[in-house]
């Protein structure tokens, strides 16, 4: 006996346009996540917040210092992290239909690049910035698929170069 078909408009697609019956990598609606997101993103914006008061301030102009900018990066960021805890308490949890589920390679990837992040921010003191970013560069650029000596070598030495040019040479801010 045949099915009567489904008319398209009723089926789930995914971007890449299968049915959610067969086949199907989209990750499920998951409303924990949305709010655990929500809470770590309240937490660490609370933390810059607290940070950026702390910095110490030589004299107080009463105008625009040193804390300026990063306390109000940081009020910003809680105030849209506030917003997104509250969408996560009070609505739906959202389809993820663009999203695939967790797969080994990517909890790979993403242990590499903690990994990488961690020596980074521990070599930068100690050997300075020059000689620690590209080398950070090319292995997360390796790590997420970039092959060939222009993404390996080229893009970290010319971004490196213009972020040394922009902090140390125009900003006088030492890296």
């Amino acid at each position: 006996m045949d099915r009567p078909a489904t008319p398209a408009s009723e089926q789930d697609t995914d971007t890449a346009g299968t049915t959610a019956g067969g086949g199907d990598t989209a990750a499920p609606r998951s409303r924990a996540l949305e709010i655990a997101s929500a809470v770590v993103a309240v937490g660490a914006t609370g933390a810059v917040v607290l940070l950026a008061r702390a910095i110490e301030v030589r004299r107080e102009t009463g105008g625009i210092d040193p804390r300026w900018w990063p306390e109000l990066l940081g009020l910003l960021g809680l105030a849209l992290a506030v917003v997104l805890l509250v969408v996560a308490l009070v609505r739906p949890p959202a389809a993820r239909e663009g999203i695939e589920s967790p797969t080994r390679e990517g909890r790979l990837r993403l242990g590499a690049t903690v990994a990488l992040a961690v020596v980074f921010v521990a070599l930068w003191p100690v050997a300075g910035f020059l000689p620690t970013a590209p080398v950070f560069l090319c292995a997360t650029t390796y790590v997420f698929g970039g092959r060939g000596w222009k993404p390996l070598v080229l893009y970290p030495l010319v971004l490196c170069g213009l972020v040394y040019l922009l902090f140390q040479t125009l900003l006088k801010v030492p890296l």
